[in-house]
């Protein structure tokens, strides 16, 4: 018994899973929640509250859970996520759901209900990010089992240690709901499959169609999984033959049984399943092919180079030379081992191009499609075998090579270690390390996907004093759980999660914190936010990795005021305003730094749904529209136009002109009764 156990093809590959496993479980408290995170975990445990009780709305305690760390010895009995929230419950998921597949979220959910909630043995997060790496530890198995499958135990370890340094890979198995399940879920689909047609097991089908439900569950990647099964079937065709009948008759039932199971878990269809499936295939349609997030310098004859660039840029580059060498090895090799190297060049190369063709997008690297890098790290094993077998005349060459290329993989590791917790920013040598990509401007360099928001929480735990206040610029309580930060530290101001109650005081300097990520984000919104943040103020923290600020904190006080800033505002006097058309122009008698305007207007018989935009000048010939609109949050994250008055802020800007520009004539703030700027 002891000699089958240790010669089953099944033992290295729960090694390997079980030891990234435990090294994953031991650095889970260092990662907070990823921005999408928040609203996954709300679903989940909106929908397994109603699978349990059948109950839309929790009806338990409200607890203030600030401070309290997630640490169930902190939370009274009956424990209350913070993600069981009263408002997205299942009442609102029932009627308003539309994204991604939720299987993956209420499985995630259920393993808080057990560990959190009921055992009270793990904090709220962490439970909750226990089923990512899970899933990421089977996809370790998956990998492991394949590369020693077909060559052995040393392109195993390779693998292995290719993928679990994989920066991008080791930092989002921790924090990232979807893309590292669905990664498992699409692999694990792959070998029940290839195990099934080469034992002509129907037991392995049932797995494969097992595996398959779970990845649609949780994201619809998997449904391009035939673009690499089929084509590896025609050219294989000769070598799977001899099926019984009942193989045939489990592939014929498999899609009713992936179809139940994608139906069962997402409740938000029962009550329309068609036109509420073509909702979501029109999310699809528009998050994959609508926007061009990148530049144009990007696009070759319509193809987008992003991909690939950010592969190359951030993959390690042993790996990549492993993988260039797999994949020539790869196509000498083809007609090898069940022709297994063609599905690997399908399986690496079809996620890539579906975000590459003309018409298609990606946006923030290349997470939305790792389902790539299983064939990546396995083609890297097959060029970790290729370079071995040069040396095959020689035994003690042959075994020496075998041994450095594993003694290698000490630096991509040893960055793991070094980038720790932020491994997912990681650029190579290639670019320059993030500082090249940071000074090329790459889109989403920096990308942290909000997990440098927990470097900021434990500065801010650290060191602001008894009571500070505390706002973000782009981000939500969502993304900055109150439940991290001490109790004292004044950030929702009214309790609520609405971003428009936060703390920013503008230029009248109240002395709140104000944290943000600091990245190539092609969505910022908040400009005069971000404006005032970056010219007046000096960062009293800046999270940096290679050199660059991945996250900052600014205090809006006098003291951390830039010099030439260090001003009080004053009224300016002699503001000229003249009525032309349909805008308001505004002339000074000379270029003044101007700080705010606020237009005062009458509101009788006139169009109360008011909109517009300013646009600034110094010499009246050349004007630059100011990026925020009316109505938008400005200071206090309160709507600069109301029904009586147009409170605009500036971040400084020097100018001696200004015209107001509402969307239609006939709205409220041309019939304005007094003009006034202030000026530092």
């Amino acid at each position: 018994m002891k000699i089958s156990i240790l010669k089953s093809p099944f033992l290295i590959p729960f090694i390997a899973s079980f030891v990234f496993f435990i090294a994953a479980f031991l650095t889970l408290g260092n990662y907070g929640p990823s921005w999408d995170e928040t609203i996954h975990f709300r679903r989940g445990q909106a929908y397994l509250h109603y699978f349990l009780t059948g109950q839309k709305t929790y009806n338990l305690p409200n607890y203030n859970l600030q401070g309290t760390q997630g640490d169930p010895q902190n939370v009274p009995f009956p424990r209350r996520s913070f993600y069981q929230n009263d408002i997205q419950n299942g009442e609102y998921f029932l009627n308003y759901d539309i994204g991604h597949p939720p299987l993956n979220d209420e499985l995630a959910a259920f393993l808080n209900y057990i560990f959190y909630q009921k055992l009270g043995i793990m904090d709220d997060l962490s439970s909750h990010h226990l089923f990512n790496i899970l899933a990421s530890s089977l996809l370790v198995f998956a990998v492991v089992f394949l590369a020693q499958k077909y060559w052995g135990f040393s392109p195993s370890l390779v693998a292995f240690l290719a993928l679990v340094s994989y920066p991008l890979f080791w930092a989002e198995s921790h924090f990232n709901i979807k893309d590292p399940p669905e990664t498992a879920f699409f692999s694990l689909t792959i070998l029940s499959f290839i195990l099934s047609l080469e034992k002509k097991s129907v037991k392995w089908l049932v797995i494969a169609t097992v595996f398959f439900a779970l990845g649609l569950g949780t994201k619809l990647n998997i449904l391009f999984l035939p673009f690499i099964l089929l084509p590896y079937l025609l050219i294989n065709r000769e070598k799977y033959k001899g099926f019984k009948k009942r193989y045939f008759i489990t592939f014929a039932l498999a899609p009713l049984i992936v179809s139940i199971v994608f139906v069962s878990c997402w409740p938000y269809l029962w009550q329309d399943i068609p036109q509420r499936l073509l909702s979501i295939a029109t999310y699809y349609k528009e998050i994959g092919t609508i926007s061009k997030y990148q530049p144009e310098e990007f696009f070759v004859l319509g193809f987008n180079t992003y991909p690939i660039k950010w592969i190359i840029f951030t993959t390690p580059p042993l790996v990549l030379v492993l993988t260039t060498v797999g994949i020539v090895s790869a196509w000498i090799n083809r007609n090898r081992w069940n022709r297994i190297t063609i599905l690997l060049l399908l399986w690496i190369f079809i996620p890539i191009l579906r975000v590459t063709v003309p018409g298609t997008t990606i946006y923030g690297g290349v997470r939305q499609i790792l389902e790539f890098l299983p064939a990546l790290v396995l083609i890297c094993a097959l060029g970790a075998w290729q370079i071995s077998q040069w040396f095959r005349a020689s035994i003690k060459i042959f075994l020496l090579t075998k041994i450095l290329i594993v003694i290698m993989f000490l630096w991509p590791l040893f960055l793991i270690f070094k980038l720790h917790p932020y491994q997912n920013v990681y650029f190579n040598f290639l670019i320059g390390g993030l500082k090249g990509a940071y000074q090329r401007d790459f889109p989403a360099w920096g990308n942290s996907l909000g997990g440098a928001y927990k470097g900021g929480i434990d500065w801010i735990n650290a060191n602001a004093q008894m009571g500070a206040k505390l706002t973000l610029i782009q981000g939500t309580p969502s993304n900055v759980p109150p439940l991290f930060l001490r109790r004292d530290i004044n950030y929702l101001a009214d309790g609520s999660i609405d971003p428009k109650f936060y703390h920013f005081s503008g230029i009248n300097r109240d002395g709140e914190y104000i944290m943000e990520l600091n990245f190539n984000d092609s969505g910022r919104d908040f400009h005069y936010t971000w404006e005032y943040v970056e010219n007046f103020l000096q960062p009293v923290y800046e999270l940096k990795v290679d050199s660059v600020p991945i996250l900052k904190i600014w205090k809006n006080d006098l003291e951390h005021t830039e010099n030439e800033f260090k001003l009080n505002e004053k009224q300016y006097k002699g503001v000229q305003t003249t009525l032309a058309g349909r805008e308001i122009k505004i002339n000074l008698q000379d270029v003044s730094i101007v700080s705010r305007l606020l237009i005062l207007f009458k509101n009788k018989d006139c169009n109360l749904n008011m909109s517009g935009f300013i646009e600034t000048s110094l010499d009246g010939d050349s004007w630059q529209r100011e990026q925020d609109i009316f109505p938008q949050y400005q200071a206090y994250r309160r709507l600069n136009l109301t029904d009586s008055k147009l409170e605009y802020f500036f971040a400084g800007r020097k100018l001696k002109y200004i015209r107001v520009i509402p969307s239609t004539p006939d709205q409220c703030i041309l019939n304005y009764s007094e003009v006034k700027i202030t000026v530092l």
